[in-house]
């Protein structure tokens, strides 16, 4: 044969492979949504049309995982439940079969109320991170694109900002250029579709396909310059026992209509385990002129387990040649990390199994791009999905600083530090409200420390610094740290509960993270009423985002007496309920706990187990943290908390009964302690160094009350404590003028003041040699101070006198 012959039956072959290449996608294209919380991916690649035995589904989606949002960090990652998580782990058993018919599988990715989402990403680097995380993703598991879904971000919580006009286009710009050979769909709906335009770029440049999201349903997204071929005008929510779903007449009206206006696109939602091939062919008779056959098996499935990846991910100690790698871990834990240069497709193991925080990784190329991924073991055989570190560059040689910390928070004042590095002349810092897109840049430090002022109060800031080596050589800048700037000190009056009112008064303590196998709640409870109408809920504290994202004490529930107890921790994605036995009454306090230590969920009722359930492994709660209120305002508490704590481990029963009024905010596993003591302000606020300030919402001054729980100091106390006038001077003291305390020990943390009864009248922190106390408002007679340490124990005591 001749070489022009030979070659133009190459041409013909590659056109005729084309062309059935082709001719396998249908007309229009089927696209799939499989909620992999009850179903199972299979059945998408069960369904075939009964004479060109086509797949009905060209694309299928599993649906969902979540943008959520690390305070820690102020940054959006991909969170993986329990069964998305369970797909992705086994993508061979799950995903690769619909592959190799044909069929693309997408990840879908949807909000999930923590405020971030694909329409408030600040800048480009934050856009980019996201996508750099998604296309990680894709490549990882072998995934063949995303799907956008901007619902339920609940955008401004956690001090993210609402949505703006460049995140959604700079995410898309970012993510094809991340992974220029997958798909990328949007379901039309959220802010991003009034968001479709920045700097002259358009979203639909990006986009391979749209649809609208209302199921049962007609009516064309509007993605310029994507043309009908590329759109589905329908909705389809695949007939169930859901009365939302679509009928088959409605089905015929869509399929009819998706027709005769030549749009190339057709949705379904919602594929379960049953034989839908009836209700299927109703469209696809329409569709394509060929009924629908169930050519597989039908699947069922179980539930995956839930395995959390750390987070607090960044990259420190950055030499040129080496980088530490930290995460904040999780329980017990162990970790796989890997790493690669940005321009590589193959990662390096660096960790298997490994337990701790941190890992060094050596031998890098100067001023190169770096990724890095990590994984946790939660067992031998239960892993999370891979959590994507922010990219980092392994700079010029000229360290970037480490051990950044933030302290003294004032509400105005904050101060920050970092540690040393060799060789540094100088630090440029930057700081900004978290929500703000612009920094505000502090030159020429010649310190490690740096007090950031006219701060606005209880307002989330980031902040950053690199270090100056040279005039031209300075180091990357650190990730993004984090705090809250607090409210202003007040001057305790003594012990103070707080009370509410049943309808509109709680208190928001921020995001909380608190995923794990271990917890407790515990606190002071006085209720006026317990709810008498649906939902007959009464919320102490705790956290619900949903089934699956939740660790919740409260009253009451829909078959529960609405003056029991109940302890709420989700596990996969149910939850789990253990109710207490004793009813408590009305206008009486009780210490009550909750405790979870990996075998058991307990409820104590001052000091006394009351209820225990065996339950075990890792349960979810990361989220907003609520007092007196959860899920909405009709499950508010009409009563007084008082000493409200929450800690990260499990308390035993000799520790819920001794130190029921009072921890140091230094105790292991402490993760925030509301005293409650402030009496004014806008908070409550945290005694540990968490910075978990609890702001008061919809209540004033008249909230703090006098009616508490504790008694404070034992006539033994008082009787003992001696004049000490080295101390406290001057001593006596005149009404109305101060009292000064010399402090002489760096260990002492705060100085309480008593009245002879033993009531608690001030509680002031140490932060100075000197401490002046006002005395305007104490009545003239004799008093006891105790000067404690930070952890909570005596460091000295003594009397003094207001004349």
């Amino acid at each position: 044969m001749k070489k022009k012959s030979i070659l133009t039956a190459l041409i013909l072959l590659v056109i005729h492979g084309a062309s059935l290449l082709k001719a396998q996608q249908l007309n229009p294209v089927g696209i799939c949504y499989v909620e992999v919380n009850n179903n199972n991916m299979l059945n998408a690649g069960s369904y075939t049309l009964q004479n060109t035995n086509r797949q009905l589904f060209d694309v299928a989606i599993i649906f969902a995982a979540n943008i959520n949002y690390d305070v820690s960090k102020n940054r959006a990652y991909i969170s993986n439940n329990n069964n998305v998580t369970k797909v992705l782990n086994d993508v061979n058993t799950y995903v690769r079969p619909l592959q190799q018919k044909g069929i693309k599988v997408l990840l879908d990715i949807l909000g999930n109320h923590q405020g971030s989402g694909i329409s408030n990403f600040p800048n480009r680097e934050a856009a980019k991170d996201f996508a750099l995380q998604l296309a990680h993703t894709v490549y990882t598991y072998g995934l063949d694109g995303v799907d956008l879904d901007d619902e339920y971000s609940d955008y401004g919580n956690n001090g993210t900002g609402q949505p703006n006009s460049s995140s959604f286009v700079m995410l898309l710009q970012e993510l094809k250029a991340a992974m220029p050979d997958k798909l990328i769909t949007f379901y039309y709906i959220g802010p991003a579709i009034s968001r479709q335009t920045y700097n002259g770029d358009v979203a639909g440049n990006y986009i391979n396909y749209s649809w609208n999201p209302y199921y049962g349903t007609y009516s064309a997204p509007s993605v310029p310059p994507l043309t009908n071929a590329k759109l589905s005008a329908a909705a389809t929510w695949i007939r169930n026992s859901n009365p939302q779903s679509t009928s088959a007449a409605t089905l015929s009206t869509l399929a009819t209509n998706t027709k005769n206006d030549g749009y190339g696109v057709f949705m379904w939602y919602d594929l379960n385990g049953v034989d839908n091939a009836s209700y299927l062919s109703t469209g696809s008779n329409i569709l394509y002129n060929e009924n629908t056959l169930l050519s597989g098996p039908l699947y069922s499935w179980s539930q995956g387990d839930t395995c959390n990846p750390p987070l607090g991910l960044e990259a420190t100690n950055i030499t040129g040649t080496s980088a530490k790698l930290n995460w904040t871990p999780i329980g017990s834990q162990t970790y796989n990390v890997d790493y690669k240069p940005a321009g590589s497709t193959t990662w390096t193991n660096i960790a298997s199994s490994y337990t701790g925080n941190n890992i060094t990784v050596s031998n890098l190329t100067l001023n190169t791009d770096y990724d890095w991924r990590i994984q946790s073991n939660c067992s031998a055989t239960i892993k999370s999905t891979y959590l994507f570190a922010p990219r980092f560059n392994s700079g010029n040689g000229c360290t970037t600083p480490s051990g950044l910390k933030a302290e003294s928070f004032l509400g105005t004042t904050t101060k920050v530090s970092w540690d040393l590095v060799p060789g540094a002349l100088s630090y440029n810092l930057q700081y900004k409200t978290a929500a703000a897109t612009s920094w505000i840049d502090v030159q020429n430090i010649s310190s490690t420390s740096y007090t950031l002022p006219g701060l606005t109060e209880n307002t989330n800031y980031v902040w950053k610094v690199q270090a100056v080596c040279n005039g031209t050589n300075t180091s990357s800048y650190t990730a993004d740290a984090s705090f809250n700037s607090g409210f202003a000190p007040v001057q305790s009056p003594g012990p103070r509960s707080l009370s509410f009112n049943g309808s509109t008064q709680y208190l928001n303590a921020g995001q909380f993270n608190l995923s794990g196998n271990a917890v407790s709640f515990e606190g002071w409870v006085k209720v006026n009423a317990f709810k008498t109408a649906f939902p007959y809920i009464s919320s102490v504290m705790g956290i619900e985002v949903g089934d699956s994202n939740s660790a919740i004490l409260r009253f009451g529930d829909g078959n529960l007496a609405n003056n029991k107890l109940q302890f709420i921790l989700s596990f996969g994605s149910a939850q789990v309920k253990l109710n207490s036995n004793t009813g408590l009454n009305t206008n009486t306090w009780y210490h009550i706990a909750a405790t979870y230590d990996g075998a058991a969920m307990k409820i104590y009722i001052n000091g006394n187990l009351d209820a225990s359930a065996a339950a075990t492994g890792n349960f979810t709660a990361n989220g907003i943290l609520y007092l007196a209120r959860n899920y909405d305002n009709s499950r508010t508490l009409n009563g007084f908390l008082d000493e409200f704590r929450v800690w990260k481990r499990a308390l035993t029963p000799a520790e819920i009964l001794a130190n029921n009024c009072n921890v140091a905010g230094s105790s292991t596993g402490l993760e925030a302690n509301w005293r409650m003591n402030e009496g004014s302000g806008n908070g409550a606020l945290d005694a540990t160094t968490n910075t978990h300030f609890a702001t008061l919402t919809n209540m004033t001054a008249t909230n703090w009350k006098t009616d508490v729980a504790c008694t404070t100091l034992s006539a033994q106390d008082i009787a003992s404590a001696k004049e000490n006038i080295n101390q406290a001077y001057p001593n006596p003291v005149k009404k109305g003028n101060n009292i000064h305390f010399r402090i002489n020990d760096s260990s002492a943390g705060e100085i309480l003041l008593y009245d002879m009864t033993g009531k608690l009248i001030i509680s002031q922190k140490i932060d100075k040699n000197d401490i002046a106390i006002s005395t305007q408002n104490l009545s003239v007679g004799t008093y006891v101070y105790k000067i404690n340490s930070k952890e909570n124990t005596v460091k000295s005591s003594g009397k003094m006198v207001v004349e």
